[in-house]
């Protein structure tokens, strides 16, 4: 295989794995010009300036301070359902793999950032990566559980709109099917996370590695704890979309807030572009037009709430990131865990 490689790259021509990377690449650019080109056709682009200009730029950077709390949230949400062997799990380590693999997000199509989060945790708590893309499968379950009472609150309050109706019984079945897979494919006993394989060690299979990031099926505490964490790290998302929708002078209301949070998170259910730039804007503006903000004022909002969203995992995960790569330079370091 390594010969293969060495031919194609003498003949010019860059590896499979190198060349589908460019290519995921050169779709998300895609979708982000096409979404440029779809709003400047059906939006006042002046318009829009106009309401940005308003902005309030304390609550902005409130609306940034909010996200961090979610970041933190949701780390804890992960780390909940992750269970290494004889040790409790840093949370330092957990915020700093779900905020660098989030930066990488920013660049990166197809939700790479999911795996490099993984592998970063893996390397700093020693344990198998795929494990942990396992753990995070089963995070992801106890995130969308988390969601589904938020939304049936609102759903209390106001009439949902159809597409808000789809997404409850969509985040609600995908809870469902997902604790369900789990506990079916959890380890027959209360096995941990499985640690990662030191040169020279006979390596455990990769379905044993899987089936061991789903260990927490077995602990009904860890799995109260993740949900409980899940809905802080909602609420808070809740927050970023208040203060977005109030520094721009919008109607600050609750149920705006819930339906702009659940119409971003369908979005970034198959995040193609980096950043999922346009297909978050879309979603959100559709979300906010549907309630009878205007469409100028929407695409306003959605930019100050991706803005909200974007600049702090940048700062704070590109550093990390960063750091990271120094920290495994040409100088040597641990290299990753074995998956």
């Amino acid at each position: 295989m390594s010969g293969r490689l060495a031919r194609l790259e003498a003949l010019g021509q860059p590896p499979p794995d190198r060349r589908r990377r460019r290519a995921l690449r050169l779709l998300g650019l895609g979708v982000v010009a096409a979404f440029a080109a779809l709003a400047a056709r059906h939006v006042d682009l002046r318009g829009v300036l106009t309401v940005l200009a308003r902005a309030d730029v304390g609550l902005v950077l409130l609306a940034c301070g909010a996200n961090v709390l979610s970041l933190a949230l949701h780390s804890k949400r992960w780390a909940s359902v992750v269970q290494p062997p004889g040790a409790r799990l840093r949370f330092r380590d957990a915020f700093a793999a779900v905020t660098a693999g989030f930066a990488a997000g920013v660049v990166l199509p197809a939700r790479a950032g999911d795996v490099l989060r993984a592998a970063l945790l893996a390397r700093r708590a020693r344990l198998s990566t795929a494990s942990l893309l396992a753990a995070a499968a089963l995070d992801y379950v106890v995130g969308s559980a988390a969601l589904v009472p938020l939304l049936a609150l609102v759903a209390v309050a106001m009439p949902l709109p159809a597409w808000a109706r789809t997404a409850l019984l969509v985040f609600a079945g995908v809870a469902g099917a997902g604790l369900v897979a789990a506990f079916a494919l959890r380890p027959t006993h209360r096995a941990t996370a499985e640690p990662a394989t030191a040169p020279g060690e006979r390596r455990v299979g990769l379905v044993a590695r899987l089936r061991s990031g789903l260990s927490a099926a077995h602990d009904p505490g860890a799995l109260t704890r993740s949900f409980a964490w899940g809905l802080g790290g909602w609420l808070a998302e809740v927050l970023i979309a208040l203060l977005s929708l109030a520094a721009l002078g919008l109607p600050a209301t609750l149920p705006n807030a819930v339906l702009a949070v659940v119409a971003s998170t369908a979005a970034n259910v198959v995040a193609v572009s980096p950043g999922n730039t346009g297909p978050f804007e879309l979603a959100v503006v559709v979300a906010l037009s549907g309630l009878g903000v205007d469409r100028e004022s929407a695409v306003a909002f959605a930019l100050v709430y991706h803005l909200a969203h974007l600049a702090p995992v940048t700062l704070i995960g590109g550093g990390l990131l960063i750091a990271e790569a120094r920290r495994e330079g040409p100088a040597g370091g641990d290299a990753l865990p074995g998956p």
